[in-house]
């Protein structure tokens, strides 16, 4: 489901559970222990997707209708667990978004540092147009990234936007072409890698600090 390929000094942590990369407990699980596991002399990393025109789908649906109160409880706190551990990883994480990043699949995205992403992709939070709440923390996260107007248009809705609007309204930093994506992240990661270590971190702590998760 998840492997951890090492390019020099950047981790690049590979989704690959087709169809959709649905996220149940075992693929969230190996998510938190490939990101826990990356090399200590790792000075980036890069999320992707090895499914075709698929980023992420977000949580498995199927698996949490069936399963009872005290199991989806603990399914969102391993969401939040695993999405929150991003902020502690001490390095740059980028998110490369070549397919469909929906749901848990954009909260992932969210908790990265620099989104990546081809024009013609779907990004959004359908979870209100299933009767449901993104738990794992995508509310705070997009409200901070996009402000309230855009944020509660996209998490009110369930609306779905291309790439290019995310480029657009900020919820993405960067555009590259289909196919192109990951090589564009993996260049981003090793410029960063290539940069003095402490800058890195005091830049990354700063700015994490402006606005940190659980705030007000």
């Amino acid at each position: 489901m998840i492997r951890v390929e090492q390019h020099g000094d950047v981790a690049r942590i590979v989704m690959d559970a087709p169809p959709v990369n649905a996220f149940d407990r075992p693929f969230l699980e190996r998510l938190g222990e490939a990101l826990a596991g990356v090399p200590t002399r790792t000075r980036a990393v890069v999320v992707s997707s090895a499914v075709p025109r698929i980023f992420a789908a977000g949580g498995d649906i199927p698996y949490m209708a069936r399963a009872d109160l005290d199991d989806q409880v603990s399914y969102v706190e391993l969401c939040q667990e695993v999405y929150g551990a991003f902020d502690h990883v001490g390095v740059p994480t980028i998110a490369a978004i070549d397919g469909a990043c929906l749901g848990g699949g954009l909260e992932l995205a969210l908790s990265c540092d620099i989104r990546v992403v081809s024009p013609d992709v779907r990004l959004g939070l359908p979870e209100a147009t299933l009767g449901i709440l993104a738990g794992g923390g995508a509310i705070h996260r997009i409200v901070r990234a996009l402000g309230q107007a855009p944020a509660r248009d996209m998490l009110l809705t369930g609306r779905r936007i291309t790439g290019a609007e995310a480029h657009r309204i900020g919820l993405v930093s960067r555009l590259a072409e289909p196919g192109t994506v990951t090589a564009r992240a993996l260049e981003i990661a090793a410029g960063i890698a290539a940069l003095d270590r402490d800058a890195v971190t005091a830049v990354m702590t700063s700015a994490r600090a402006v606005l940190p998760v659980g705030g007000p």
